[in-house]
């Protein structure tokens, strides 16, 4: 008998899915498909993950009067419930020269797309780049791959900006296809700046990329994912080994439900992701003692002979005492508050949530043993929560976003704030930004402890932003609640 010990345990994230159902392919040579550094990918994970599937029963239960009345019961399992998983990372951007990547890359898609990440499509022989003050990207090139077609769903990639500073974050994101033809295609940006910009102002290389994924390797200074891509019912397939000492557990056919971000003031930068699936299987294989390769050779039920991508040990760490905050009025809201009043709030803690609100479909046949069959995801709901000491006088501190905001209360229904938060800095070269350009905030709670605090509590929301600052509206059909972008 062994023990197994949670120091001696592994994560995996696996796109090596069937197309359909979502479970793990059987290995190369039995009709599936072997694991590779591809489609395979080693995540480092917090002490404290777990998994596991629980089944729900039914009792049967008498009761009738009487002298010796029967008193027994019979219980029956009557199904499976879905897997839950969870799981923390470290959030770790890691600079390759040409990209910014992150080990964790694969969750942020798994979380906001219905496909997994590939090499994107390109138009080359890229001559003119333009944006309107509406956020309609024209590019003209000389040939394009893998042609869009009009109502797509894309991410730009690739275009760097010299004027206005820092546009470049909102050109590289998504938007759908309005025109399209063998080389050029026109674009309506989800969130975009309110200047009109020129070809003049846009230095881009000869090859614009775009993509129907999450996340993108936007150019060499940052990468990020956006949640563009997540009106889906169903989210990416992909599955998840648990490597236990040498017993490696299968998760079939998963679905990334939620991630949660702290800002602990005195912690690394980490990432709580939980999700469900349907099945947990246990698997007569582990991995080869020093290598980036499964072993356990026959097994019909998984690709268990193949390789993954290894661990990535060099990527940065983040610490939260760097991180700063920017809220910002999108628009006037009563005559306390002017657009683009800009409020500075140094925290000292909160967190953040996106959770896309899944539901299982499980079966009810009698006599049987019923087992999830799908899901399908729910409200997109992206809320949080800022921690900051209570700072009263006239320097847009909490203090004077508390007044602002009482003043208005009784009559702002939605009150429009941008809110970026910068994890690690936003002057620091090693950050990750969590931008929500249209977000509500409640009145800020105080509390009464040694030193008086506040919280400030969020809901990000779709939006369509307007040159006319109080034209510009809440829209629950946009899909612009969020990027999340990765610098190093």
């Amino acid at each position: 008998m062994a023990l197994n010990l949670v120091r001696n345990s592994r994560v995996f994230f696996t796109t090596n899915v069937n197309t359909t159902t979502g479970v793990i392919k059987p290995a190369a040579g039995e009709g599936g498909v072997a694991f590779s550094a591809t489609n395979t990918f080693e995540i480092q994970v917090l002490d404290g993950f777990t998994f596991s599937q629980n089944v729900n029963s039914e009792t049967v239960t008498i009761n009738e009067a009487g002298v010796t009345p029967v008193r027994g019961q019979r219980s029956f399992n009557t199904s499976l419930a879905p897997v839950d998983f969870a799981f923390s990372t470290y959030i770790r951007p890691r600079d390759q020269a040409t990209k910014i990547t992150a080990e964790e890359s694969v969750l942020w898609n798994a979380l906001l797309s219905a496909e997994a990440i590939s090499t994107p499509s390109s138009i080359t022989g890229v001559t003119t780049v333009g944006v309107s003050a509406g956020g309609l990207v024209t590019i003209t090139g000389t040939a394009m791959t893998g042609t869009p077609a009009v109502g797509d769903i894309i991410t730009l990639s690739g275009i760097a900006t010299t004027t206005p500073a820092g546009l470049t974050e909102y050109v590289n994101t998504a938007g759908t296809v309005v025109t399209s033809t063998a080389t050029s295609i026109t674009i309506q940006l989800f969130n975009f700046s309110t200047t009109a910009i020129t070809a003049t102002t846009l230095v881009t290389a000869s090859t614009v990329k775009y993509s129907k994924w999450a996340w993108n390797e936007s150019n060499a200074d940052y990468s990020q994912a956006t949640a563009g891509h997540s009106d889906a019912n169903q989210l990416q397939k992909f599955g998840m080994l648990f490597l236990v000492d040498n017993v490696l557990y299968a998760v079939d056919n998963c679905a990334l439900n939620q991630v949660t971000i702290d800002f602990g003031i005195d912690q690394i930068a980490t990432a709580q992701w939980t999700g469900q699936a349907t099945a947990l299987r246990q698997l007569a294989t582990g991995v080869s003692a020093g290598t980036s390769t499964f072993s356990g050779g026959t097994n019909t039920d998984v690709g268990s002979n193949g390789a993954f991508t290894s661990k990535d040990s060099n990527a940065q760490f983040i610490t939260n005492k760097l991180s700063t905050i920017n809220m910002r009025a999108v628009k006037a809201i009563g005559s306390s508050i002017s657009a683009g009043d800009s409020y500075n709030i140094p925290i000292t803690g909160g967190s953040i949530t996106i959770n896309n609100n899944i539901t299982y479909i499980t079966p009810a046949i009698l006599g049987v043993i019923n087992k999830p069959i799908t899901y399908y995801t729910g409200t997109r709901a992206i809320t949080g929560t800022l921690t900051a000491y209570l700072r009263t006088g006239t320097d847009k501190e909490t203090g004077e976003l508390l007044a602002d905001i009482l003043s208005e209360v009784a009559t702002a229904i939605e009150p429009m704030f941008a809110v970026a938060i910068n994890i690690g800095g936003a002057s620091n070269t090693v950050k990750v930004v969590l931008d929500m350009p249209a977000v509500t905030i409640g009145v800020p709670a105080v509390s009464v402890e040694q030193v008086i605090s506040t919280s400030i509590n969020f809901t990000a929301q779709g939006f369509v932003p307007n040159a006319t600052a109080a034209n510009s509206v809440f829209d629950l059909t946009k899909p612009s609640d969020i990027a999340i972008r990765y610098y190093a």
